[in-house]
């Protein structure tokens, strides 16, 4: 475990990795930001000043425009990142707090910096009221863009608009790619396969879609499968091809944009889907499995992405 382990806590402590790893990936734009509010801080402690007849009132709305663009394009610049962390599960606090960190220690260093040269060449006489202020442009513009990046992310993750509106009873509150269906089907036939009372039958990817269908066996799955085997029968074929036992089904859709939607029946006749209770539970515990995937998944990632950075 590293410093940075021990003072801030793992979860920190990558968010602090991934800040200064971005940071040195986007030197261009970091030292644009911090020239820029370097600038804007030295015009604006000394904007009532005339120098050789004139204001600089137009350099401080123009120093002013330009660390505005400047601090708004490194969020915007990492707009790919936003989506990967959005996709990854990471909560809209967490990329506000990881903006955060990095504009606002770009715009406190070219504070420091337009102070600096403020002490070293001043054009008049230096004001506390002044200094004061140019401090707190100097926290909006380092505030301001990270709150762009997490109103953005909610907009595309489970905070967003439609998180607010009632969900239907098909629609899955996660956010989901076609990609991720197969690594989807592998994770529920892993937690299915310790279930008592169900049998997978058949589980696929079709497109966009993920098809599941099990046999339900009851509260007595176990004893029955223990039973054929001693009698020396494949209990899976067996079951599997035994209609007397309820036969359930379930299609799970991937839309881009829009949360998954789910179609659970009893039954092998699709055109006249049967809705029992043993198709609700299945369902439910379907959409429990689906959430249950982004949390693992998002440990995952980040627990990876720990163990290489460090």
């Amino acid at each position: 475990m590293g410093l940075l382990d021990q003072i801030f806590g793992p979860k920190n402590a990558t968010i602090l990795m991934i800040v200064f790893k971005k940071i040195a990936q986007r030197v261009p734009l970091t030292l644009c930001l911090a020239f820029s509010v370097a600038l804007l801080t030295y015009t604006f402690i000394f904007a009532e000043t005339i120098v050789g007849g004139l204001s600089l009132m137009f350099m401080l709305l123009l120093t002013f425009f330009l660390a505005v663009t400047m601090s708004f394009a490194l969020e915007y610049d990492s707009k790919e990142e936003l989506m990967v962390l959005v996709n990854l599960g990471v909560s809209p606090s967490d990329i506000f707090k990881l903006g955060i960190i990095r504009v606002l220690i770009i715009s406190l260093i070219g504070y420091i910096v337009g102070v600096s040269i403020s002490l070293l060449w001043p054009l008049s006489t230096i004001k506390n009221v002044m200094l004061f202020y140019s401090f707190l442009m100097a926290l909006a513009l380092g505030v301001l863009p990270p709150i762009y990046s997490s109103l953005r992310s909610m907009r595309v993750s489970l905070l967003g608009r439609a998180a607010f509106k009632p969900l239907t009873e098909k629609e899955v509150p996660v956010v989901l790619l076609p990609s991720e269906l197969e690594e989807v089907k592998d994770f529920v036939k892993e937690r299915l396969k310790d279930r008592q009372d169900l049998l997978i039958v058949d589980c696929y990817v079709r497109g966009a879609e993920l098809n599941l269908v099990c046999r339900y066996l009851g509260d007595f799955g176990r004893e029955t499968f223990a039973w054929l085997a001693t009698l020396g029968i494949n209990p899976d074929e067996a079951l599997r091809n035994d209609e007397t036992l309820p036969i359930v089904r379930l299609k799970v859709s991937i839309e881009e944009g829009r949360n998954p939607i789910m179609d659970c029946w009893e039954g092998s006749d699709e055109k006249r889907k049967k809705r029992s209770a043993i198709s609700l539970s299945f369902q439910a515990l379907l959409r429990q499995l689906l959430i249950e995937y982004k949390v693992y998944k998002g440990k995952l990632r980040g627990a990876e992405y720990h163990t290489q950075s460090t």
